[in-house]
């Protein structure tokens, strides 16, 4: 699972260990994630109109 925040981070969680196994940080507040089909990227948008990709295999 991915979540955004205000606080510009973007976490990664495991759901089956209910904790944050990544976090990455942004320079904007972030509003809506979403992930590919695949499941190895995830994109965020960001208050200043920005979208960054974030590749998970890296």
């Amino acid at each position: 699972m991915a979540s955004g925040s205000l606080d510009k981070c973007m976490n990664i969680w495991s759901v089956k260990e209910a904790k944050i196994v990544k976090t990455y940080n942004g320079d904007g507040c972030i509003f809506e994630v979403c992930w590919n089909k695949e499941g190895n990227k995830v994109a965020a948008c960001f208050a200043n109109k920005k979208v960054c990709v974030y590749d998970l295999r890296l």
